[in-house]
């Protein structure tokens, strides 16, 4: 709950003032009141938001200016007859139809798993009387009890606690379970601090308590982020917004073009009809129709590239989104660290040697309450059951090669838990020959009983103090002698004891988080931590990764809450932790990156992280995160590793690199075809190429080496900057335009030349069929790198383009050669020298094409 909202501050009320305003008693409600609330405010249990019908999210798909193009160039097709052409087409449309369908459809199993959370039986009070009913039967004002163990079936206001934790970890982010208690907190407190309350979803992990259910379903935190969850926003990812800005200018371009050459050659003298068919066959081969399928192929290609390095891709358009990424906001629980309580460090008093490191932790040990169920595993596989800091300090012993087995040199006479007034346990022991206690907790309690000089004191609360500023879980070790004490006294208070050390234990960092996001920044990518933890956790975190070296760095979700939009967009720049935030502020802040011109990728594990990860341009989950995380999230990184998602920014620009090539390649053909017919036009000269064969180069010379640049790696990508949002930049569009003007000049000067030497006009537009043909096709080999010199790509390190060349190659010969193939593209067979000019034109071509890159180069445009 926000605490600005209207909704109760049930953490600022005392137990009795919740009862009275729910109008509810410690007896709990009736059993008729409680079905009449059933009745009245419904189940408990997440609703989903109405979902668009099926039919009405397929056809939007057909709104795309993609498929509208690819639609109106079918049915072009359709009226020059060629209905093979026209059938690729719509097979096309059909293919993007069903994959955008495809990939609108994940919401609903995201409220599918936040549903799973709810568990499925609680313990309520009734009319007095404590009994098991389903927990979607739960009303506000329903008294429940918790025990270790359970899952907290709703939203809860404590009215009694004992010794009770929480983890909440996928709620909040709080990397640590939680002492939960039923005192009165401030009005201002935020969610996860409000210690007096428990949440749907969350885990009891030690203890137990009374609560009074304060919000059911929907208006329960987990049903909040449900309602996030399922809203569909529909929003296109960053390359669905380019390639429509991209193909809306290149339509109005081309339209504009061909509806020129078409009035010019009516008034040339045209036959009308004839040009008409010239214009169709223009504007179909003016649009790129092997874009779609090109596209589809470079996405999947990079698909199956990044699940070979452990990145699983659940929408395929998404694939290229990390390499237009700009930012990442990344989680810190289970994604930087492992989100569980691993030895941060042993601190003996009498010196930090390795004897007296070990005699520490044996004695910690002993006063333990933990059940090894496999003690024969190694101490990482461990499965351990007790309190969350009695098991992680087992599991650290066990690394350092202390066994349970360690107790079996004592004889425990009694022993003390812990308890949440005390906030220590108390061990009393029998070792050779000798009664002791050992007494294990919160260390500022047990110095008290120690016998120290006042600057040891000090000196070991300054010790305590910064460890917790980092964000670690201190606990301290006091012994002394027990003379003949049978048991544990029952004030539990003690004396002259010896102040063994600290133990300090943290959320560990994962291996390769450090590494990833040095690389991330050195590829122009920046890291932001975004948190539900304290502030003082999470930056040490960022301190140890290197990402922020002070904490003015740092900002809390309160300070986000008193930024104004126009505010916050200033301090953008200048935070690189934000820490204590809801998932609403969480959304706040990728939409605000966003707004600021970022393509903004989300990491996460947890619950909390679900909204943001579906409303970020490109959602990351870590596979031992929530199912929730992973199923609102566009790529799962199997492997828990963060060095994954270097692998995938690198992969992403392999994608946007290749997209582009393709682009050049497929864009440049069809602006030739309209430079060359239209120069034709206008020199007086008859059309260098008729309607099937400008279809024939469009369907079969270009798509088969187009498909085959999805195959392309791009060298060096991850070094170079980030690419901006713009798809087609003036680079590239003065690369596609010198191209198409290149070959088309060239072209038209021999079509001028031949027709002036009188040679046969069959004779003349066959050669410039294939001439084109086969430009096209060695053009794929230049358009392999839009900056580098083809002489320094590797010509083999593409087997496929060789083979679509090859295929194009085989297409073309049979459309010159063979009989019935001649009739229907209108060519004759073509002597041999006439055939060496067509490859000797090819290679001036290439050559020119290599020239204008390298004098892009040299003035850097």
């Amino acid at each position: 709950m926000d605490p600005n909202s209207t909704t109760p501050r049930w953490w600022a009320m005392t137990p009795d003032a919740v009862f009275e305003t729910l109008e509810s008693s410690a007896e709990g409600l009736g059993e008729g009141e409680a079905k009449s609330r059933l009745e009245r405010y419904g189940s408990n249990e997440i609703r989903a938001a109405e979902r668009l019908p099926r039919m009405r999210i397929f056809t939007r798909q057909l709104k795309s200016p993609l498929i509208l193009l690819l639609v109106g160039a079918g049915g072009l097709t359709i009226a020059l007859g060629e209905w093979l052409e026209a059938g690729a087409i719509f097979a096309a449309v059909v293919v993007n139809s069903i994959l955008g369908f495809w990939q609108e459809n994940k919401a609903e199993s995201a409220l599918a798993v936040l549903k799973s959370y709810v568990r499925t039986r609680a313990r309520v009070r009734r009319d007095g009387r404590e009994r098991e009913v389903e927990a979607a039967e739960l009303v506000r004002g329903d008294v429940i009890h918790v025990a270790q163990g359970d899952r907290v079936p709703a939203d809860c206001r404590l009215v009694f606690a004992s010794g009770l934790g929480a983890d909440e970890a996928v709620l909040t982010g709080e990397s640590l379970p939680v002492k939960k208690t039923a005192v009165l907190l401030p009005h201002e407190t935020e969610l996860a601090d409000r210690a007096n309350m428990l949440f749907s979803g969350t885990h009891i992990v030690e203890g137990f308590a009374d609560a009074l259910v304060v919000a059911t379903g929907n208006d329960t935190e987990f049903g909040r982020i449900a309602t996030l969850v399922s809203i569909d926003r529909h929003e296109p990812t960053p390359l669905q917004r380019t390639l429509s800005r991209f193909v809306v200018q290149v339509s109005i371009g081309l339209g504009l073009l061909v509806a020129g050459f078409f009035a010019f050659g009516i008034a040339s003298g045209y036959d009308a009809f004839e040009m008409f068919l010239i214009a169709i066959a223009i504007a179909v081969s003016a649009v790129p129709e092997g874009l779609p399928i090109a596209l589809t192929v470079i996405l999947a290609i990079g698909v199956q590239r990044l699940a070979v390095r452990q990145g699983i891709v659940r929408r395929l358009l998404a694939a290229e989104t990390l390499g237009s990424t700009s930012i990442i906001l990344t989680d810190k629980t289970g994604t930087l660290t492992e989100a569980r309580m691993s030895l941060a460090a042993v601190l003996p008093v009498s010196g930090d040697d390795p004897d007296a490191r070990r005699a520490l932790l044996e004695d910690a040990l002993i006063n333990t309450d933990v059940v090894l169920e496999n003690p024969d595993a190694p101490p990482d596989e461990w499965e351990l059951e007790g309190r969350p800091i009695e098991v992680a300090l087992v599991r650290a012993a066990g690394r350092e090669g202390i066994r349970m087995r360690a107790r079996d040199h004592t004889r425990m006479l009694d022993r003390a838990p812990f308890n949440s007034s005390d906030k220590y346990s108390v061990a009393l022991i029998e070792r050779h020959g000798r009664r002791e206690f050992v007494i294990l907790g919160a260390p500022d309690i047990i110095v008290r009983f120690a016998a120290l000089a006042a600057g040891a004191r000090d000196l070991i609360h300054a010790n305590i103090q910064a460890r917790a500023g980092r964000g670690e879980k201190v606990i301290g070790l006091a012994t002394g002698p027990a003379g003949d004490q049978e048991s544990v006294p029952g004030d539990r208070r003690f004396g002259n004891l010896s102040f063994r050390g600290l133990i300090a234990f943290h959320d560990s960092l994962r291996p390769q988080a450090a590494p990833a996001i040095r690389r991330i920044a050195a590829s122009g990518v920046e890291t932001v931590m975004v948190t539900g933890d304290h502030a003082g956790t999470a930056e040490a975190i960022a301190r140890e990764l290197g990402m922020i070296t002070n904490a003015a760095e740092v900002m809390t979700g309160g300070e986000l809450d008193a930024l104004s939009p126009a505010a916050l967009a200033t301090r953008l720049d200048s935070i690189r932790v934000w820490a204590r935030v809801t998932p609403e502020q969480k959304m706040r802040l990728v939409e605000a990156y966003q707004h600021a011109g970022n393509v903004v990728a989300v990491t996460g594990d947890g619950v909390n992280d679900a909204p943001a990860l579906k409303v970020a341009d490109i959602g990351v989950a870590v596979g031992s995160g929530t199912d929730v995380a992973k199923s609102a999230a566009d790529l799962v990184i199997l492997d828990d590793n963060f060095q994954t998602i270097v692998a995938a920014i690198e992969e992403g620009r392999n994608i946007l690199a290749n997209i582009r090539k393709v682009i050049v390649y497929l864009l440049s053909t069809s602006l030739n075809e309209l430079l060359l017919i239209g120069g034709a036009l206008a020199a007086g000269l008859a059309l260098p190429l008729g309607a099937i064969q400008i279809l024939f180069i469009n369907f079969f010379s270009d798509s088969f080496p187009a498909i085959a640049l999805a195959f392309e790696r791009e060298p060096d990508g991850l070094d170079r900057a980030p690419h901006g949002r713009r798809l087609f930049s003036m680079r590239m569009r003065l690369l596609t335009g010198g191209i198409a003007v290149i070959n088309a000049v060239l072209l038209l000067v021999l079509y001028r030349a031949l027709i002036a030497a009188r040679f046969d006009a069959a004779l003349v537009h066959t050669f410039l069929f294939a001439s084109f043909a086969t430009y096209s096709l060695w053009l794929a080999f230049s358009v392999r790198d839009l900056d580098r010199s083809i002489f320094r790509i590797s010509a083999f390190s593409n087997p496929l383009l060789w083979g679509g060349i090859a295929i194009g190659l085989v297409l073309t010969l049979a459309a010159v050669y063979v009989p019935f193939l001649q009739s229907m593209f209108g060519t004759v067979a073509l002597p041999w020298p006439w055939l060496a000019a067509v490859g000797i034109l090819g290679f001036v071509s290439i050559t020119i094409v290599e020239c204008a890159k390298l004098i892009m180069r040299i003035f850097k445009l």
